[in-house]
């Protein structure tokens, strides 16, 4: 399977090729990302994957939450990523659809705490310019806007706890 993956607004090539027996739970992958092989085993988990490094026996566990418009938050142990897998497919129109028009909402995508809010009402935001930072599961995790706009609304403040689905920042 080869696929197009964008990693906070880089394009990557991947291309996965199970080795032996896999299944919706797992198993043995060769995981080439824009060439570069990395061999894994996959374990599902109840909040992503554990990737397991089959040359140095390392373990990765990263906790996956699927967004809106074919995105998907990736929290890595020190690290998060947006990522959008073929995100042609989710495009409407020439500018974009979903994310060309309207209000943009931004949630929580798991409980958590607001450790920063890193813009105010009225300020103009870039394409993926971070909003708040939510750390969830010891990790922290900036939230950002998936297009241009003016800040509408800043529903949270710094340390006040949030639950899933919990309104943050409105972009208009």
């Amino acid at each position: 399977m080869t696929f197009e993956i964008d990693v906070n607004g880089a394009t990557r090539a991947v291309a996965i090729e199970p080795e032996g027996a896999a299944g919706p739970d797992g198993g043995r992958f060769r995981v080439f990302v824009d060439g570069e092989l990395h061999e894994l085993t996959l374990v599902k988990t109840d909040l992503g994957l554990s990737l397991v490094y089959t040359n140095d026996g390392r373990v990765v566990d990263v906790a996956i939450t699927e967004r809106p418009g074919g995105e998907w938050l990736l929290q890595f142990p020190h690290v998060a990523v947006t990522a959008t897998v073929d995100g042609r497919r989710f495009r409407r129109g020439p500018a974009g659809g979903a994310a060309a028009a309207g209000e943009q909402r931004i949630t929580a995508p798991m409980p958590g705490r607001v450790v920063r809010v890193l813009v105010k009402i009225g300020d103009e935001v870039a394409a993926r310019q971070g909003l708040v930072v939510v750390e969830a599961m010891k990790m922290e995790n900036e939230l950002v806007t998936p297009r241009p706009g003016r800040v509408k609304e800043v529903s949270v403040t710094e340390g006040q706890s949030v639950e899933t689905g919990r309104l943050l920042v409105v972009v208009e």
